[in-house]
């Protein structure tokens, strides 16, 4: 639905974040795919809800930032990139396509090898058709779904994404909105989550499980539509609700970059992350140094349910099922180590090659 007030509107904290996520993830996946060495002839970064690519305070949006990611890493004559943009309130598009103007004042790159594309209307039917008439699919996509839960992001949509080469998407899921408007929500909200409405028993649970409830469901969504790897985690601001960016690909490697992405994030915005899977909901990147207690209690769950494990495979538990980098883990199990309620078989340092149990209360 078009906003409510003036725009462009105030740059709000977590958003400052998330561009800086968005800035460090796209200047690694366009010249990983299109100047790398298996580069494909074209690639498409698609974004809905796009806004006005400006704030009231001057600070630049998501569309110029991406052009900017692109333009600083790749060579024009390496590939062609394509920009769909949409938005379903006519001030911000009109705003955009000044705001692009006065940015990019020169073409960075000629038109054939950067087309760009400014619609008004909704990720369905619009933005699909966009990327229909641009010709993008059969070749990568990265599509940036910035909803707040205002128009719900269609599974269909998701599927064929998830079926086309090597694409990938980030959704910023606002769970209030679910937990506040189940109620009134239709079909439409249902469908969001693949047509499940296991959503809707929301209602039933305690205050504090309801955020991580949604998520899970919308988890199980991304993975219904196509994608195996999942990367998710939660942007507390100073101020206002939380908010969760959830990312889905296909490709190993897409969850490495994007996690290296979040973790040198710039600390001065003001905004903590957290693991949603963390029962304590620590706020992990307050200070410098990795705050790791969470990751601990995650192996130490993870190990009570597997008895034993390689070290090697908690190192992929870490990359695919939380927040942190597989460099964390040897240092997060050494306070189990520590505590004597961690056993190295056959003793000596822990090592990715080692197996590593937990000791019973009888045996301490």
């Amino acid at each position: 639905m078009p906003v409510k007030g003036e725009v462009p509107w105030p740059c709000e904290e977590h958003t400052g974040a998330k561009h800086d996520i968005y800035r460090r993830y796209l200047e690694r996946w366009f010249p990983i795919l299109l100047a790398g060495s298996n580069a494909y002839p074209s690639v498409t970064y698609a974004e809905g809800f796009s806004g006005p690519g400006i704030y009231s305070g001057g600070e630049l949006g998501s569309p110029v930032i991406a052009i900017q990611a692109l333009t600083s890493k790749v060579r024009p004559e390496k590939g062609i990139a394509r920009f769909v943009f949409v938005d379903d309130d006519q001030r911000c598009v009109e705003i955009l396509e000044r705001t692009l103007l006065k940015v990019f004042p020169s073409r960075p790159r000629p038109k054939a090898a950067m087309p760009v594309k400014i619609v008004k209307g909704t990720c369905s039917p619009n933005l699909e058709a966009a990327l229909d008439e641009v010709g993008a699919w059969g070749q990568p996509i990265f599509a940036n779904l910035d909803s707040w839960g205002n128009a719900p992001v269609p599974h269909k949509f998701l599927r064929r994404l998830a079926a086309n080469v090597s694409s990938e998407v980030i959704v910023t899921l606002f769970p209030q909105h679910f937990v506040r408007f189940v109620e009134n929500s239709g079909p439409a909200a249902d469908d969001v989550f693949g047509g499940d409405p296991h959503w809707r028993t929301v209602t039933d649970l305690a205050p504090e499980a309801k955020s991580r409830h949604i998520l899970t469901c919308y988890r199980a969504a991304l993975r219904a539509a196509g994608f195996p790897y999942l990367l998710d985690f939660e942007l507390i601001p100073r101020r206002g609700q939380p908010l969760y960016l959830v990312f889905g690909t296909r490709h190993r490697l897409g969850v490495s970059k994007m996690k290296d992405s979040l973790w040198e994030v710039d600390r001065t915005q003001g905004v903590g992350f957290r693991d949603p899977r963390d029962e304590q909901a620590e706020t992990l990147f307050n200070i410098d140094e990795p705050q790791l207690g969470p990751l601990t209690r995650l192996l130490e769950q993870r190990l009570r349910d597997k008895k034993r494990e390689v070290v090697e495979h908690l190192r992929d538990f870490a990359l695919f099922e939380t927040v942190y980098r597989p460099e964390h883990v040897i240092r997060a199990l050494k306070p189990l180590v520590d505590r004597g309620v961690l056993a190295v078989e056959g003793g000596g340092a822990i090592r990715r090659t080692a197996f590593v149990s937990l000791v019973s209360a009888t045996a301490r």
